[in-house]
C-alpha cells in the first residue's frame, strides 16, 4: 500500500551517505540541508507528506528546510527522533498508512508493532539516487538544458 505519510529519521539516513556523514563533522547544518535537498523529490514521489525528524536540543520545526510537502523537525531536549518517531505513529489514526525510514532495529520493531511500514535508510538512499538518475538524461552533454521528453525515463 502506498503511504500517504513518510517519516525519515533524519541523522540515521545521514549517516548512510559517506560525504554527508564526513561533512556532519565539520559543518552540521549543511549536512542536513544538503541531506533534504538529496531525498525531497523521492520523498515527494513516495508520499504526499513527509515529516523529517533530526535529533535535537531547542525542539522545534525548521522553516530554513521545511517546504509545502515536506517538514524538519528537531526533538525537543530529554526526548530523541526515535521517541518523536515512536509517538507520531502511535497516534496517528490509520498507521498502516505511515513509512518509517530507519535502520535502527529498535526503532523499527516499535513503529512495526503499531502498524507502520518501514524501509531501511539503505534502501531508501538508493532510491533516491536512482530517481535522481532519472532526473537528469545521460545522453545530456554539459551546458545542455534538456527538453520535455528527456525528463520521463525510458519505457514511462
Amino acid at each position: 500500500m502506498k503511504p500517504i505519510w513518510l517519516i525519515i529519521d533524519g541523522y540515521n539516513v545521514l549517516h548512510v551517505v559517506d560525504e554527508l556523514k564526513t561533512l556532519l563533522n565539520s559543518d552540521i547544518e549543511l549536512a542536513r540541508h544538503r541531506l533534504i535537498r538529496t531525498i525531497e523529490g523521492t520523498a515527494l514521489r513516495m508520499a504526499k507528506q513527509t515529516t523529517v525528524v533530526f535529533d535535537g536540543k531547542e525542539g522545534g520545526q525548521d522553516a530554513a528546510l521545511t517546504s509545502k510537502h515536506l517538514e524538519i523537525y528537531y526533538s525537543p531536549g530529554k526526548h530523541t527522533a526515535d521517541t518523536i518517531i515512536e509517538r507520531l505513529v502511535a497516534r496517528f489514526p490509520t498507521p498502516g498508512k505511515i513509512l518509517v525510514v530507519t535502520s535502527d532495529r529498535a526503532e523499527a520493531n516499535a513503529v512495526l508493532s503499531d502498524g507502520a511500514q518501514v524501509m531501511s535508510s539503505q534502501e531508501f538512499i538508493a532510491q533516491c539516487k536512482i530517481d535522481a538518475r532519472r532526473t537528469i538524461p545521460k545522453q545530456m552533454r554539459p551546458g545542455e538544458k534538456p527538453k520535455l521528453g528527456d525528463l520521463f525515463p525510458d519505457g514511462i
